[in-house]
């Protein structure tokens, strides 16, 4: 320990806002003036009463001009702030898992519990945090504190955010109690590294890998139609296991709608089972895929999964118009066609007014559900037909995907149809060039992209092209994809979405989409025609009509975790109402109990949140109504799950590779429970582990203190108290 000299001592000062020579001067002057006026007195006093009579006038004088100067009293002083370390316990579910029997989170209780925390905490000082998705203080380390019930773990959050909240209280390192798997958020290595302290890690848990079941991922369509089936693929990971067979089904709510048998073999393991899933009504639906538990699972909690599916009661109408035949043409009409849930037609320019086949009538866009220009308007339009297009915008607010090409007449789209266009076309170029794809931070799980390939997937596809021109997001919408040439990243949309209050808009600003299917090793080449038929989906969900919209924040939440319930509502102009009353239900599906009645709270501009603290685990539905002055002004319900989630059991092994990189290269160490006797000393002997000296400023505005103002009165009355007296005129 490194300990600075001693502390010295406070030291005072007076600082004035004027020259302090003029306020000495006006003192003796006001000195002077009082030993003139008391020379001699009527009648004749004492001497001793008239120095004393000089004194209070003179300092009744002085003191005004002494405030008058506006004296500021400074003072300073020097103090230690001891080294602090921040204490970060997980308390998310997987602590609840069980190593050779030990729960995790006795483990951790244990180790709070121990002398090697309470020597830590002698070193200096500590501020103890649990952490789930965030970091919160916790008071002391008192085990009893802890739940183990936060659904997901976000290290990387956790130490941001700790970093954040003692910087200025002289941080001087880290402690990470964890089992090292993160389930959400940035990478935590990154952010260890951002903290700039050294950060000690206590692993929780065993590396070895155990027996054990997983559902690790549930893949399926967002949106599917009544009688038309769609794939539900799952993959479930076998891990210690070897011949045993198991029993993977589908459900839907609690029905059982197929099962497959799985053999398992030796060591850890992969399958891939896919499901058909035909719906028979319209609605929300739930699916679910579960895999038999087997003796000597570690834990049961992950061998189910469950995803939510918007089932419509319809096929949908698409109208393609396109400014000239082009491979991207070839691949949408391959894309569609092939889709038995859509109606296509194709309407594809020659030169003005000539097409290939028939040219779209106002009929054809009136009547599609989603209009896509695949390169239109090109040089040389059929004004008319871009007239429809805009005709079908205004009268139904029709669902529109932009797909540009080389030659497409930017500046002609923008005077037709600039009201829906999510960006602003800066300027217009003919030059080309190739730029790769970039997922925007925090878009990955948007409906048009989520794909479930990694980023890094996103960033090897081969280029698309783009034409130099220039474009801007507007406000309000969501850039959903950037470009990149070659390293070099840029600010410039290649992917934006638009919800406007009649429908919505889709807009790529490069083109060559068909050059994915090359990429054979993602999806199998099949990424671009599923964007194209994500695309058709989110553009097509029309709920953004309804005036009133009531849903869970999330579809779910875990076991203990408060469901937050959000509306919007607005007016029959689509303007925000902020003084409605919205009342909500939330009931157990196929449930008998009495549903619990919500009130939400108004947080301006339309919208509404509320929470429900202890549901217990199932399906529920939140049904509700939004009245002004008495009047309904519309209503809607939603679906959302408690407990059923997988999220902090997908990965039950101890990721020591992380915990140990983290602390490698943070100049930390990494611990286990049982080694965690050390730690205090690791700790103790980093140089940087030090009190700091601060200097301590107070100042303090004299001429501001109503004390010193009472005084002048004071003395003056002292005065006139003693004349009076004494009978002096």
């Amino acid at each position: 320990m490194h300990f600075p000299p001693p502390l010295p001592a406070v030291s005072v000062a007076i600082s004035f806002a004027a020259s302090a020579l003029l306020l000495v001067l006006l003192v003796l002057v006001a000195i002077a003036l009082s030993a003139w006026f008391y020379r001699y007195t009527v009648p004749e006093v004492g001497r001793g009463k008239r120095l004393l009579l000089t004194t209070l006038r003179a300092a009744a004088l002085a003191l005004p001009l002494f405030l008058l100067f506006e004296p500021v009293l400074n003072l300073r002083r020097t103090a230690e702030e001891p080294p602090r370390i921040a204490v970060l316990i997980d308390d998310s579910r997987s602590m609840t898992i069980a190593d050779n029997g030990v729960e995790r989170a006795k483990t951790v209780r244990e180790l709070l519990a121990s002398p090697a925390l309470r020597r830590l905490s002698a070193l200096g000082a500590a501020s103890y945090f649990r952490f789930g998705g965030r970091a919160l203080p916790l008071q002391s380390p008192d085990p009893d504190s802890l739940r183990f019930a936060a659904g997901e773990t976000d290290i990387a959050t956790t130490l941001t955010e700790a970093r954040e909240e003692l910087a200025e209280r002289n941080l001087q390192a880290i402690l990470l109690v964890t089992d090292g798997n993160s389930t959400t958020g940035p990478n935590p290595l990154h952010a260890a590294e951002e903290a700039a302290v050294p950060v000690f890690v206590i692993g929780i848990g065993d590396s070895a890998e155990r027996k054990d079941l997983v559902v690790a991922k549930v893949l399926t369509n967002t949106v599917g139609y009544v009688e038309s089936s769609i794939p539900v693929d799952a993959s479930i990971r076998s891990m210690g296991y070897e011949g045993e067979r198991v029993t993977v089904s589908l459900l839907e709510g609690g029905t059982v709608l197929e099962r497959q048998e799985l053999a398992l073999d030796a060591g850890s393991r992969e399958y891939a089972v896919s499901f058909r899933y035909t719906p028979r009504k319209e609605g929300m639906k739930k699916l679910t895929v579960a895999v038999s538990s087997l003796r000597g699972e570690l834990t049961t909690e992950n061998n189910r999964s469950s995803v939510f599916v918007k089932i419509l009661k319809s096929k949908m109408k698409i109208a393609v118009v396109a400014g000239a035949p082009s491979p991207d043409l070839s691949f949408l009409e391959q894309v569609l066609r092939s889709d038995k849930n859509v109606e296509p037609s194709f309407f594809v320019q020659k030169f003005g007014s000539e097409w290939y086949g028939m040219s779209p009538a106002a009929r054809d866009l009136e009547q599609a559900d989603c209009m896509i220009l695949a390169g239109f308007p090109y040089p040389g339009f059929d004004g008319e037909a871009l007239r429809r297009i805009r005709s079908a915008l205004e009268k139904n607010g029709t669902p529109l995907i932009i797909l540009p090409a080389r030659e497409t007449d930017l500046k002609a789209l923008r005077a037709a149809l600039d009201p829906w266009l999510p960006f602003d076309i800066v300027q217009t170029r003919k030059e080309e060039t190739q730029v790769f794809f970039e997922p925007a931070a925090g878009e990955a799980s948007h409906p048009v992209i989520s794909t479930a390939i990694p980023a890094k997937a996103w960033r090897d596809l081969p280029p698309l092209f783009r034409t130099e021109s220039s474009f801007k997001a507007r406000p309000g919408t969501r850039t959903l994809a950037t470009m990149r040439i070659n390293t070099v990243a840029f600010d410039e949309p290649l992917l934006v979405a638009r919800s406007l209050q009649r429908g919505r808009v889709l807009a790529f600003t490069g083109y060559g989409l068909w050059r994915w299917r090359m990429a054979s090793d993602v999806l199998g080449g099949r990424l671009p025609e599923i964007l194209v038929a994500n695309a058709v989906r989110w553009v097509t969900t029309r709920e953004d009509e309804k005036r009133v919209r009531i849903r869970p924040l999330r579809e779910y939440f875990d076991n203990g975790e408060t469901a937050v319930i959000t509306a919007q509502v607005y007016n029959e102009s689509y303007e925000p109402v902020d003084d409605a009353e919205v009342l909500v239900r939330v009931r157990r599906s196929g449930g008998t109990e009495t549903p619990f009645e919500l009130q939400l709270s108004s947080m301006g501009a339309g919208r509404y949140i509320g929470s429900l603290e202890g549901l217990p685990e199932g399906d529920y539905v939140v049904s509700g109504e939004a009245k002004r002055d008495g009047t309904v002004l519309g209503s809607d319900e939603g679906r959302f799950v408690v407990g059923g989630t997988a999220a902090e059991f997908l990965e039950t092994r101890m990721n020591g590779v992380l915990l140990r990189q983290i602390a490698a290269r943070t100049g930390g160490k990494f611990f286990t429970a049982r080694g965690a006797d050390a730690l205090p000393e690791a700790v103790a002997a980093l140089r940087s582990f030090s009190p700091r000296r601060l200097e301590l400023k107070t100042d303090v505005r004299l001429w501001n203190l109503g004390l010193l103002l009472a005084a002048v009165v004071f003395l003056f009355a002292v005065e006139w108290f003693i004349r009076k007296r004494s009978g002096m005129v």
